[in-house]
């Protein structure tokens, strides 16, 4: 994927504003407080950060309309507040809008009402929430797209940085 951290135009919620919101909006509120990241899982990947003098970028894109958003949106927020914040920048874009009558070959995503993000073919948004991961110069290395493959987010991010390290050694 030819995507890089500057291709991101809008204007993002960081992690303060994004804790803000969440404590403002009951669902999220909930399932922020409700989640129990995985603390063994959250040190392996705070290690691999440190011992290879890197740092993750986390670009996440949702809307308040989506269920998916709202349940693993705060629980990243909270994965990122437990680990050192000067290792990762969270970065997230509301506001992605469906097009209820795109045609079978068009985007789904409303062109005219969403980020240009979400339209951009760079991005390549097939659902939310997408959570696109880069490294510390700004580099794609890869992407949650709606749920973890493995059984926690702060399990898949801990695979996608090894994976991605692996490669750079």
């Amino acid at each position: 994927m030819d995507l890089v951290w500057k291709d991101i135009n809008s204007s993002t919620m960081d992690l303060s504003d994004y804790a803000n919101y969440v404590l403002k909006k009951e669902e999220l509120k909930k399932n922020y407080d409700e989640y129990k990241p995985n603390n063994k899982m959250l040190k392996n990947l705070e290690t691999m950060l440190l011992e290879n003098n890197e740092k993750l970028l986390i670009f996440a894109m949702g809307a308040e309309w989506c269920h998916d958003c709202s349940e693993k949106l705060p629980k990243m927020l909270k994965i990122v507040q437990d680990l050192k914040n000067e290792l990762i920048d969270f970065r997230v874009l509301y506001g992605i809008k469906t097009n209820p009558f795109h045609k079978e070959n068009e985007p789904l995503w409303h062109k005219q009402h969403s980020p240009p993000e979400a339209t951009n073919p760079k991005f390549d948004l097939q659902k939310i929430p997408t959570i696109y991961i880069f490294n510390k110069d700004g580099k794609y290395i890869d992407r949650i797209v709606e749920s973890p493959t493995h059984p926690s987010l702060e399990e898949d991010l801990y695979h996608i940085l090894k994976k991605y390290l692996k490669k750079a050694n």
